[in-house]
């Protein structure tokens, strides 16, 4: 490709996204760019990341969908922005094997949880005998809870919108996806940010960053992990200590958020700065 068709390309995408309500996966921008033919095609869709990552009017979300800063979701500011905070207890870890058998949900706004949300959910499928050590549940617990099709429109309506919350989001977010497109039902609109890859970019000295680690460090109520409701509370805990952290650091908005690794980086530089500015005074003092 010449240089003037890159820049046209990396122009519409930029024009798409900015007019999108939500992130997109790599695939719709391919599709936008490359047409319905050719968009599935792996090499497209490496071309279309290769096109976004070098340019800084675009950021990938931390579930690996794309949007713009300058969109009217990046720029809305953190104190209105409004975050589903969500963890899953499953009966394991393949997606379209395994099915989740527990919800726990906290609605954050403003720095508080203003609403929660949490039930088993009914499964056929046998527990393996390690979830239940794990979780404490057993089939005999999901006996008359309502199954994922109940409770799917209500769900939907407390996640759609929101920036979507987990710790470890690879997990979660595609297994809560695949239970609304087994069933046909169009997933919630929703923007992913995962608390362990902000634990990871605002605390770099911490030795763990897993959810009991952290909730211990920052004195977070975690009294039943590997429960949906306690864990989901306790990520919601650490998504407000990031949010305060994120504020001490001059951040504003949700954009702000996915732009951690270049303000961490500055301020590091500003801080060699400052400490070798400080030594050399020292040194001709």
């Amino acid at each position: 490709m010449h240089t003037n068709d890159l820049s046209a390309f990396r122009a519409e995408a930029h024009e798409f996204l900015l007019g999108q309500p939500k992130p997109l996966p790599t695939p719709a921008i391919a599709r936008r760019l490359f047409g319905a033919r050719r968009h599935e095609m792996p090499e497209t869709q490496v071309v279309v990341r290769a096109l976004l990552v070098g340019d800084p009017r675009f950021v990938e979300t931390h579930d690996h969908c794309w949007t713009v800063f300058a969109s009217p979701l990046m720029t809305l500011p953190l104190a209105s922005a409004e975050f589903a905070v969500v963890d899953l207890e499953t009966t394991g870890s393949v997606i379209g094997v395994d099915e989740i058998i527990e919800i726990g949900l906290c609605i954050v706004r403003g720095g508080r949880t203003v609403e929660t949300f949490s039930t088993l959910v009914w499964s056929d499928r046998p527990i393996p005998p390690w979830v239940a050590r794990l979780t404490g549940i057993r089939n005999d617990d999901l006996e008359g809870a309502p199954t994922f099709s109940d409770i799917a429109e209500r769900l939907a309506g407390l996640v759609d919108g929101r920036v979507f919350v987990a710790h470890d989001i690879r997990f979660d977010l595609p297994f809560l996806r695949w239970e609304f497109a087994r069933r046909g039902i169009a997933h919630p609109a929703v923007t992913g940010l995962c608390t362990l890859q902000l634990s990871r970019q605002l605390w770099p000295e911490l030795a763990s960053r897993s959810l009991p680690d952290l909730a211990r460090r920052f004195k977070i109520s975690h009294e039943n992990p590997h429960r949906a409701a306690a864990d989901a509370a306790a990520t919601a805990g650490v998504l407000r200590e990031a949010l305060v952290r994120a504020a001490e650091l001059g951040l504003v908005d949700l954009g702000d958020l996915y732009r951690l690794d270049h303000v961490m980086a500055a301020r590091a530089e500003q801080d060699t700065t400052r400490l070798a500015t400080r030594a050399a005074g020292s040194a001709s003092g």
